[in-house]
Order: C-alpha cells, then sequence, then structure tokens
C-alpha cells in the first residue's frame, strides 16, 4: 500500500470496520518489510529499488513515516466507528 492510498482511505458507517481491520493488517506486514526497507536504503540496495520502484515506499518505511500515516489514518478511523456507534445508540 502506497502512502496516497493511505491518505485516500476513507469510510462510511457501514465499512469502516472493514477499513480499520484492512489497515491493522497492513501495519502488521510492516514489521517484515522493516528489515527490507533498512536494507533498501543502504547504498548496494539503492540502484535496485529505484529500477523496482519501491525506495521511495522503503524509506518511509524504514524511517517510520508509513507506520505514522497509517497510525494517524487508524485514528481517524476509529473516531468515525465511535461516532457511528454514538448514532446507532441514539436512534
Amino acid at each position: 500500500m502506497r502512502m496516497r492510498e493511505i491518505e485516500a482511505v476513507s469510510a462510511n458507517c457501514g465499512n469502516v470496520t472493514h477499513q480499520i481491520k484492512m489497515l491493522e493488517e497492513e501495519k502488521a506486514k510492516n514489521d517484515n518489510r522493516l528489515l527490507a526497507g533498512i536494507q533498501s536504503v543502504a547504498p548496494a540496495g539503492i540502484a535496485f529499488n529505484l529500477v523496482r520502484g519501491t525506495y521511495g515506499r522503503n524509506v518511509m518505511i524504514a524511517t517510520g513515516e508509513w507506520a505514522k500515516a497509517i497510525d494517524i489514518k487508524l485514528a481517524q478511523l476509529h473516531r468515525k466507528r465511535a461516532a457511528c456507534g454514538k448514532r446507532k445508540r441514539a436512534a
């Protein structure tokens, strides 16, 4: 998942739980990608990953920017789910 895809995730009361689950799974995969991200920003991996088109994502993973973006989006989605729950109880 690319940064713009994370930022573009939106939800309504009908799909917010699914969107949260999807992002939590993506975040869990981050642990496996962290080592690859660190390795790809090493000089030997830069050229290879530039050609593959994964260098930018790997830098974001290695620096924590990617996980932070997911955390921000998850917080937004959890607030949305809480608001949806309040609307259901009020109805």
